[in-house]
């Protein structure tokens, strides 16, 4: 396998609230100048790093790398699964998937500073034979039909309101009997979210729905749903960690994993509003692996 090191030319799918949310994404994403100085600060030679050593920045999602073995063993994730991460990110759970379980894995990515920097943090850890990256959107997959076994999103569904397509990209690329594996953020029953969130600073940039609404999609799919594992509180408690590691990094003056203080002051707020808005009961957070109905 060889990274996918250039953009590609063509970026269909890519809407309006797309491009606010890939903007926001790429103004706050790591960055391997960052990633570098963090791994030289805890006196990690740039070529010895691993994996391994990236998972404490490169997981930004809630529940971080535990999260991801979670969702990866729900999935059954093993050195004979090939696997797409839609919405990749920096890379941290495709690298993940396929350092830990052995998987071969494809990620894409909407954000093009986020898509450099997974394709070259791949190389610096001399994963590029089984982790590649595509530059594109999550509504036109750049791949053939029935290519995977598994997909996987995390908190990627809520920022994008064409959900139909979405899914059904999702469904198309699997082969049957494959598996969508989700850990995603929900519309909770306590009242509208308070902004900023994660993914959104206003709400055209947010697209939430509740799990009910979500599964009676997947009803009119290929795709059958299983148990939901709310992972909520998991939520909370990593959000109000953040909080506090980010205010203790403000108040000595420095930045966080590499980000600038600005950088470090944005997700500050994020963090608080995120855990206010888990606490209020206003969103949900929660893993399910639907298995697509075999021919």
């Amino acid at each position: 396998m060889t990274d996918d090191a250039k953009p590609s030319e063509s970026m269909a799918g890519v809407t309006s609230q797309g491009q606010k949310v890939a903007a926001h994404w790429a103004r706050l994403s790591l960055t391997v100048d960052g990633a570098t100085r963090s791994l030289r600060s805890q006196g990690i030679a740039l070529e010895q790093a691993t994996a391994e050593d990236l998972h404490a920045l490169d997981m930004i999602h809630m529940g971080g790398l535990q999260a991801t073995d979670a969702l990866a063993e729900m999935a059954g994730i093993s050195g004979s699964t090939t696997v797409l991460d839609v919405g990749s990110g920096v890379g941290g759970p495709a690298r993940r998937f396929a350092d830990k379980y052995g998987a071969t894995v494809w990620g894409i990515e909407l954000a093009e500073p986020s898509y450099q920097t997974s394709v070259r943090l791949t190389a610096l850890v001399g994963l590029q034979d089984r982790v590649q990256f595509k530059h594109g959107s999550a509504l036109v997959l750049p791949f053939g039909d029935e290519e995977f076994d598994v997909v996987t999103m995390a908190h990627v569904a809520m920022q994008i309101a064409e959900k139909d397509q979405l899914f059904s990209e999702c469904g198309r690329v699997l082969k049957p009997g494959g598996m969508l594996a989700l850990h995603e953020i929900f519309a909770g029953m306590g009242g509208p979210p308070h902004f900023p969130l994660a993914w959104a600073t206003e709400p055209a940039m947010s697209s939430l729905e509740t799990f009910a609404a979500c599964t009676t999609r997947f009803a009119h799919m290929e795709l059958q749903v299983g148990p939901f594992m709310d992972r909520s509180e998991e939520g909370r408690q990593f959000h109000e960690a953040n909080s506090q590691a980010r205010r203790q990094d403000l108040a000595q003056q420095r930045s966080t994993d590499g980000r600038s203080v600005e950088v470090t002051q944005a997700r500050l707020r994020v963090a608080e509003s995120m855990a206010r808005n888990l606490r209020e009961g206003r969103l949900q957070v929660g893993m399910v692996v639907c298995h697509k109905r075999p021919k």
